[in-house]
């Protein structure tokens, strides 16, 4: 079986496209736009068609958050457009396609608990909006093999590529390794989740094949962004002082939400849900990218 992966040198996607293999899946590597645009329809239509891929994984997306508030036309057609052209062309031949969704268009009080697939969603930044229009278009156009599996607060060894390589979790280790003041919010509550247990998720999804639709993946438990930051200090054994401000004292251009902590639900329903919790993913983390710290 082949695997097409979008967005293949990115933090997940390169988790995924290590795991595949381990798994008995050819993988077939999509990079960037150097190998496929995926705004152009038709490139996309000639690719599947070249190559033939079983299923396709979509982890690409214009994923800078307050960007985005600045370039709404560029975001739409990335984050919506794209994926309903995705869609439509798997739909079509009868690929399987997995379009990665976010935590960022649900926005609960912080006193929420955890968000099953049912709950409401409330998208207050153009980010979230063309995301969930993404969510949208593969629901909508792919609707006997598409499905849309959101996730949280990702974190994972290949690192973000808007972040120069690295994740919150590298960046918190490196400002306290220079002895720098750090400020980290405690407002917004999420559940950060490691791309490699992302990955084995996934990949289980498309050895039992569930029905279509729409799906949360996501680590058990939950935190705030200053808890996540005080945990991977800890555990790489840095003492160093954080101090907690309010997400209205950063002032970025765009809402972040509140609540985000999404509830494994179907996965759940399913008997499927292999996540684990963010500490033993965090743990796991930190042991194998910083054993020096140890």
């Amino acid at each position: 079986m082949k695997i097409m992966v979008i967005g293949s040198s990115g933090q997940l996607g390169a988790d995924i496209v290590e795991a595949l293999p381990q798994a008995g899946y050819q993988v077939l590597p999509v990079s960037g736009r150097q190998d496929l645009d995926i705004t152009n329809t038709t490139a996309f239509a000639g690719f599947l068609d070249q190559h033939r891929p079983d299923a396709v994984i979509n982890t690409a997306a214009f994923h800078n958050v307050d960007l985005c508030e600045r370039e709404v036309d560029n975001a739409y057609r990335v984050n919506t457009v794209a994926v309903r052209g995705l869609a439509v062309e798997c739909q079509k031949r009868s690929v399987l396609f997995f379009q990665i969704g976010t935590d960022y268009v649900m926005d609960g009080p912080v006193d929420s608990k955890p968000l099953p697939e049912t709950a409401p969603v409330h998208p207050k930044s153009i980010y979230a909006l063309t995301r969930f229009g993404g969510d949208c278009m593969t629901l909508t156009h792919a609707p006997s093999v598409g499905y849309v599996v959101r996730t949280c607060g990702l974190f994972g060894m290949a690192g973000c590529k808007l972040k120069g390589g690295l994740n919150f979790v590298d960046t918190m280790i490196t400002v306290a390794r220079a002895g720098k003041p750090m400020r980290v919010v405690a407002d917004q509550i999420v559940a950060p989740t490691a791309t490699d247990d992302l990955a084995k998720q996934l990949i289980l999804m498309i050895q039992r094949r569930p029905a279509p639709g729409l799906y949360h993946a996501v680590s058990h438990g939950q935190c705030s962004w200053h808890e996540f930051a005080c945990a991977a200090l800890a555990m790489a054994g840095i003492d160093h002082p954080i101090a907690p401000v309010s997400s209205s004292e950063f002032a970025a251009p765009a809402h972040r939400p509140s609540y985000s902590v999404l509830d494994n639900a179907r996965l759940r329903k399913e008997g499927i849900d292999i996540m684990t919790d963010w500490r033993t993913s965090l743990r796991r983390y930190v042991e194998k990218k910083y054993p020096a710290s140890r």
